[in-house]
């Protein structure tokens, strides 16, 4: 007999963050579009890049909305995307092109799993552990 057990305020402000990140997707990809159509790139390219974004906006978007919402398993799906997108930031690092842009993109993943996901409260929550069994 399973019950249900709200999310904690940390999870809730990390599906925010995830879910702006899926925004911020959706208006690169609706850029990548305007683009296009004026001529200031490929239309095809245009077009398909575009279209790369849209999925990577919903990739953000479902776990964040889920997440927000106090779905356990989309917590997951949160920490994966988190640990990508660290991973392809120093992947492809270059001090010289964008450090600033690179460290504050950092930041921001870290903080949501260090800060947010990575929490005793959020990990027991995922879990399905109450406060009073957890202690």
């Amino acid at each position: 007999m399973s019950r249900e057990i709200a999310a904690p305020g940390p999870v809730r402000v990390a599906g925010t963050l995830v879910t702006v990140q899926g925004i911020a997707a959706l208006v690169v990809a609706v850029v990548t579009v305007v683009l296009g159509l004026s001529g200031g790139a490929p239309a095809l390219v245009a077009f398909g890049e575009a279209g790369i974004y849209v999925v990577i906006a919903a990739a953000f978007l479902v776990p964040g909305i889920l997440l927000y919402r106090g779905t356990r398993g989309a917590r997951n799906g949160a920490v994966f995307l988190q640990l990508l997108v660290i991973g392809g930031i120093w992947w492809g690092f270059n001090p010289v092109d964008a450090l600033v842009v690179d460290i504050l993109l950092t930041v921001y993943c870290l903080a949501i799993l260090v800060l947010l996901l990575f929490l005793a409260s959020s990990r027991a929550w995922a879990m399905g552990i109450t406060e009073d069994q957890h202690g």
